[in-house]
């Protein structure tokens, strides 16, 4: 369908807007100071109405929104078009994006009121935003990848905002040195697509693939690399080890990362190139297994951490997981339904968390306690996340949970559906641990005594997500569940294509009310024996920990992954870096210092040559042709020498008369 001038703009202003508010604030931010965020919270909140309009637009129609411009033109190699698609997928995201950036860009107002660089938060703030927005419009591979790497710039710059602290310094580094794993991986899976169908379009390829122009080996090589790349920025295994790190920088960053951007780009990008997965069985069962993995594994390390912070972070790596396993399985609506939910909860726990930073300014959740009385908006906001997150029916999060394990369990993957059921019960666990040992019993240390609720600028936002923490489950609940006349709204807009439903042989699933209760009572059994550990008598989990000491440290120490890591990578890596730099300095140093003395030298030498005398010149010129005279004359005869030897005599007598 044919777009309006109009409708072109308004879609290309979504990801414009917020790009533009940056260099507004990188060029003018230290004029404007706090007036900073009015200006970025306009930016956001236009984009928000016009994702809005776009979204409005894709249900009216049923038909994308789809324009570009040719960009680079390479001839017979073909040519890399720029512009814009969006789809329902897209529409989704761009409003769940832009909804989250207002919330965060509200909250920021308060929680970063005294930051020395408040105005350059906001604007890198804007930048990541319009990144993530731009990669979700993206229509190819080129553009996304351009989009890919802003975003992780802009991660590092936010993580690393507190860069005096060299804990926030060197996290910043590790989310990028990993993420940048994942992205040579991207862009080589990019390059062998282009190598093998001549564009990177991701309809085109899909097609390509289809066709049989691409395939065996090679699209499963090139997909798995894909993969990785979507493993850096999803935090997936192994390459999951930056983002619990990335808690130093300032919570509302955590909150943006977490729920909307960066981490949730990789499971759009196996999204947008589903139809181009679903044609290799192979790529997609790495993709189920690496994310069912991740879900168990993340929510293992959560269940012992004792930073807040810390926790909602293994918490995301674990949801992570949760939706690439069900991309993996086919589960391809239920894996979006996922992600759309989490972003509101995730959100709204980040924000819950800052709260309670805000007030006592400790991440340690031992160091609270008895805050449910102080600051019950807190409080209660973060319950109905955590219920949401837990998957307790009714709230969001048991909606899209429960279609994952039903499609697991029902498409016959049994292993992958009992390691889902048990990060259920480990889910539970541990959100509820850190509500119940920071809300509940006395408080243990003079902050907590003294903490107050957070202004309303910041509880604001809380309630807003905590209202869809427990409502937006309702637009994807499947048709017809317990007799109701309803309508699945969010499977009619992100519905696969008919390519990719051909190719699973997808069915739609009911609502299936054993698997429905079972996950429940698993989860309410996660709630239960955190209450049981953490609020009667607290001691029985310290007692715990002492008994299987080992196993708390092997958990606490995130399986050991980071010392791994040093030992095998980071060490060697610093080795050679330190030989590198030594044979600079004194091989490499010393071998151009020297010839640079020869050279020199040389030239000292050569000095008394340049004597400004005529006759000495034209005895050199002489001299230097009878020597090119005799070497001429080894090989063409004597003849050639006599001749070059009178031509010097001759020249000489002349040049001495001079």
């Amino acid at each position: 369908m044919t777009q309006s001038v109009g409708q072109q703009l308004i879609i290309a202003a979504i990801p414009g807007l917020p790009a533009l508010v940056f260099l507004v604030l990188a060029l003018f931010g230290r004029y404007l100071k706090e007036g900073a965020q009015y200006v970025a919270i306009f930016g956001v909140a236009t984009s928000l109405v016009f994702s809005a309009f776009a979204l409005y637009f894709v249900v009216r129609t049923g038909a994308p929104l789809d324009f570009a411009v040719n960009w680079i033109n390479l001839g017979p190699g073909g040519s890399f078009p720029i512009g814009v698609y969006v789809d329902g997928l897209a529409a989704m995201m761009l409003v769940v994006v832009c909804f989250v950036s207002l919330m965060v860009q509200l909250y920021s107002g308060a929680f970063m009121q005294d930051d020395r660089r408040f105005a350059w938060y906001y604007a890198i703030l804007n930048l990541f935003t319009a990144s993530m927005l731009g990669l979700v419009v993206a229509p190819n591979f080129i553009e996304l990848y351009i989009f890919w790497e802003l975003v992780g710039l802009c991660s590092y710059l936010l993580i690393g905002h507190w860069f005096e602290k060299p804990s926030a310094a060197k996290a910043a580094q590790k989310a990028f040195i990993v993420t940048r794993i994942g992205d040579a991986a991207l862009f080589i899976g990019i390059i062998i697509f282009w190598r093998a169908t001549g564009t990177t379009d991701f309809s085109a390829i899909s097609e390509a693939a289809a066709a049989g122009f691409v395939g065996g080996s090679v699209l499963t090589t090139a997909l798995i690399l894909v993969f990785v790349g979507a493993v850096g920025k999803s935090a997936q295994f192994p390459l999951h080890v930056w983002l619990p790190d990335a808690m130093e920088g300032p919570t509302p960053v955590s909150a943006l990362i977490h729920a909307a951007t960066m981490v949730a780009a990789g499971v759009f990008l196996v999204a947008r190139t589903y139809d181009i997965f679903v044609q290799s069985e192979q790529a997609l069962l790495v993709v189920a297994y690496i994310g069912g993995f991740t879900a168990l594994m993340a929510a293992t390390m959560a269940v012992v951490k004792k930073d807040i912070k810390r926790v909602i972070a293994y918490s995301t790596v674990s949801q992570l997981g949760y939706m690439m396993m069900a991309l993996g399985i086919g589960s391809y609506t239920a894996g979006m339904f996922h992600l759309f939910n989490h972003a509101f909860f995730k959100a709204l726990l980040f924000l819950g968390a800052g709260s309670i930073i805000y007030a006592m300014n400790s991440y340690n959740m031992f160091d609270m306690g008895g805050l449910r009385r102080r600051m019950p908006l807190t409080f209660w906001t973060m319950v109905l996340a955590g219920l949401s997150l837990a998957g307790i029916f009714p709230l969001s999060g048991f909606w899209s949970k429960d279609s994952i394990l039903a499609g697991a369990f029902e498409e016959g993957f049994y292993l992958l559906y009992a390691m889902a059921l048990a990060t259920v019960f480990l889910t539970a666990f541990y959100i509820f641990r850190a509500i119940f040992v920071a809300f509940t019993g006395e408080a243990r240390t003079d902050g907590a005594r003294e903490a107050v609720e957070s202004p309303s600028i910041m509880t604001g936002p809380m309630v807003l997500l905590a209202i869809l923490a427990v409502v937006s489950g309702f637009l994807g609940i499947p048709e017809g569940s317990f007799g109701l006349p309803i309508r699945d709204f969010f499977s009619a807009l992100v519905a696969p294509s008919e390519f990719t439903v051909e190719a699973l042989e997808l069915e739609t699933h009911s609502f299936n009310y054993v698997l429905g209760a079972i996950s429940v009572a698993v989860a309410l059994a996660g709630i239960g024996l955190a209450y049981a550990l953490y609020v009667p008598k607290p001691e029985r989990a310290a007692a715990l920990a002492r008994r299987f000491a080992p196993l708390h440290t092997f958990l606490d120490r995130g399986w050991y992954f980071d010392a791994i890591y040093d030992k095998l990578f980071v060490r060697p890596a610093m080795a050679l870096g330190r030989a590198t730099n030594v044979f600079d300095r004194r091989v490499l140093g010393s071998m151009v210092s020297g010839f640079g003395r020869g050279v020199s030298g040389l030239g000292e030498r050569l000095r008394p040559l340049q004597s400004g005398g005529a006759q000495n010149y034209a005895l050199f010129i002489l001299v230097s042709v009878l020597v090119i005279g005799v070497i001429v004359g080894a090989q063409y005869g004597f003849l050639v020498v006599a001749l070059i030897a009178a031509v010097t005599v001759g020249a000489v007598a002349i040049g001495t008369r001079l």
